[in-house]
């Protein structure tokens, strides 16, 4: 892909349905910087790395870029398929309490894996050496995830 437009940036964060500080926080981008790079006309402007982690970003949110074809580039949605955990930590609401922090601290975590089910998810935070209060709010957010994917596919 070409480098995106900034009006292709921001198309495509409004599709996904994400607010400027999520989308920035997933890309672990200042808010300025992502606003920067949506406000530009033409290619978008910042160092190629935060652009690239945008657009990875936007790509884990479900958009598919498209290219200048003749009739301009353009953003759209693949088709959704069920919620993944990781697609559920992405988009969810941080709140003030162990599982908002949790959702923050997983979504800094870069090896955090799309888990199948609770048993391969508590492996890998015991595997990193979690202690029993973050195993716990692990715990309660994948109870939230399996909540919230269900009442999606209803």
């Amino acid at each position: 892909m070409d480098k995106p437009h900034g009006r292709q940036l921001a198309a495509a964060r409004t599709l996904a349905g994400l607010s400027q500080s999520a989308l920035a926080e997933a890309a672990r981008i200042s808010v300025p910087t992502l606003k920067r790079m949506e406000a530009s006309d033409g290619p978008a402007v910042g160092m190629p790395n935060n652009v690239s982690a945008v657009v990875a970003a936007l790509q884990e949110a479900g958009v598919i870029f498209i290219d200048e074809n003749g009739q301009g580039p353009g953003v759209r949605l693949r088709k959704a398929g069920p919620l993944t955990f990781l697609q559920f930590i992405r988009q969810a609401e941080k709140t003030n309490d162990p599982v908002g922090d949790f959702i923050g601290d997983a979504r800094m975590d870069r090896t955090m894996p799309d888990a199948a089910d609770w048993p391969e998810l508590e492996a890998y935070l015991e595997g990193r050496g979690a202690i029993q209060a973050a195993i716990d709010a692990g715990e309660a957010t994948w109870d939230r995830f399996i909540a919230t994917r269900d009442a999606k596919s209803k």
